[in-house]
C-alpha cells in the first residue's frame, strides 16, 4: 500500500527537528527542540519520542510510511548500527530500536549529511543533478557524496565524511580527535574560537558587541551576524575559512568531477561569501572539472534533513511493499 505520510527527524548537535511530510516534499506538521546533549543517549531518545508524538498526534498509523531519522554520526547503513559520532553520546547506542520500542513505525537511520543530500536531490537546489556534493556547515561539518543519482555510502554506509578530511597536516585539534580537518575550520567550535581571538583586540570590538561585550562568550553566530552587519574582521574569519573549504573541495572535484557543490547548514546558508570565497579558490586551482562545477548555496533551509530523512523512510516503506519510487 502506498501510503500518504512519513516522519524524518534530524538530530544535530545543537537541535533536534521532526517533520510529517507527504510524499511531494510538503511539510504538513514540524516540531524542533534543542538537542538535550547533557542528558545522555536516553535524554536524547526521550526528546526524538516527544516530537514524533507531536508530528504524528491525530494521523492514523496505517497512513504513515515510517520514521527516517539523520544522526550526526558514522552510520553501518546495512546493519542500522551507529558505529562513531563526534558531537553526541550516540557511538555504540543503538538508536533504532531503542526509537522502535517506543512507537509503532519502521525506523531507518542514516548519516544526517546524506539525508540533507537526499533532501536537496529530491526537492531542493540539487533536483535533477545526478553528480554532485552536499556539505553542511553547523556545529560539525556534515557531507554527502551523490554519484549517478544515488548517495555514495562506501561498503558499510560510513562513506562521504567530508568533514574529516586532512587539509593541513599537523592542524588544530578536530573534536573527533584528528588534527588539522576541515571540521577543525569550519565547525561551530572553531569559528567561535576565531571570533574570540578577534573579540579580545579593538579591530574585534563589533564581534564582542554582539556577545554583549564579553569576549570570552563570543559564539560562531555572533562572528556571522557581525559579518552580516558588514564588520571586516568577522568577514575576514569566515572568508578565510571559504578558502580552507575550498581547497577541500579542489581535491573532490578533480576527484569525482561533480556538477554541482551545495552548502547548507545554518552556517553554509547565512554566509554567501563564505561560499563564494570556496568557489573562487575552486576556479583558481582545480583542473579541468572546474569548468563543470557549480557551487551554491542549499536551498531547503533547516528543512533539508527532515525532508531527507521522510523520503528515506517513504523508500524503505515502498522497498518492503515492493514499489517502485
Amino acid at each position: 500500500m502506498r501510503t500518504t505520510y512519513a516522519i524524518g527527524v534530524d538530530v544535530g548537535g545543537t537541535r533536534i527537528a521532526t517533520g510529517l511530510v507527504e510524499r511531494k516534499g510538503r511539510m504538513i506538521k514540524e516540531a524542533r527542540a534543542l538537542t538535550p546533549r547533557d542528558s545522555g543517549p536516553f535524554g536524547i531518545v526521550d526528546a526524538i519520542i516527544d516530537l514524533i508524538s507531536e508530528v504524528s498526534s491525530g494521523v492514523h498509523p496505517s497512513e504513515i510510511a515510517g520514521i527516517g531519522m539523520g544522526l550526526p554520526a558514522q552510520i553501518d547503513f546495512l546493519r542500522q548500527t551507529v558505529e562513531f559520532c563526534t558531537n553526541l553520546p550516540l557511538a555504540g547506542v543503538d538508536m533504532r530500536s531503542l526509537t522502535m520500542s517506543r512507537v509503532r513505525y519502521p525506523v531507518t537511520i542514516d548519516n544526517d549529511g546524506n539525508c540533507a543530500g537526499i533532501g536537496e536531490s529530491r526537492f531542493g537546489a540539487a533536483k535533477g543533478v545526478r553528480d554532485f556534493i552536499m556539505l553542511t556547515l553547523g556545529t560539525g561539518v556534515g557531507g554527502a557524496l551523490f554519484l549517478s543519482g544515488e548517495p555514495y555510502r562506501g561498503s558499510r554506509g560510513l562513506a562521504a565524511e567530508v568533514g574529516h578530511m586532512v587539509v593541513q597536516l599537523d592542524g588544530p585539534p578536530c573534536p573527533c580527535g584528528g588534527k588539522g580537518h576541515i571540521e577543525s575550520f569550519l565547525g561551530r567550535p572553531a569559528l567561535s574560537v576565531a571570533g574570540q581571538e578577534a573579540a579580545q583586540s579593538f579591530r574585534g570590538r563589533a564581534i564582542r558587541e554582539e556577545a554583549g561585550g564579553d569576549a570570552e562568550r563570543v559564539t560562531a553566530e555572533h562572528v556571522v551576524n557581525a559579518a552580516l552587519k558588514g564588520d571586516e574582521v568577522a568577514r575576514e574569519i569566515l572568508i578565510e575559512a571559504g578558502a580552507v573549504l575550498g581547497e577541500a573541495l579542489v581535491g573532490l572535484v578533480n576527484l569525482l568531477n561533480p556538477k554541482l557543490i551545495v552548502v547548507g547548514g545554518g552556517i553554509g546558508e547565512s554566509c554567501g561569501f563564505l561560499v563564494d570565497r570556496a568557489a573562487e579558490v575552486i576556479d583558481e586551482h582545480a583542473l579541468a572539472g572546474r569548468r563543470d562545477v557549480r557551487v551554491i548555496q542549499a536551498e531547503l533551509g533547516n528543512d533539508a534533513g527532515v525532508l531527507g530523512a521522510a523520503a528515506l523512510a517513504f523508500d524503505e516503506h515502498d522497498s518492503r511493499e515492493g514499489l517502485h519510487r
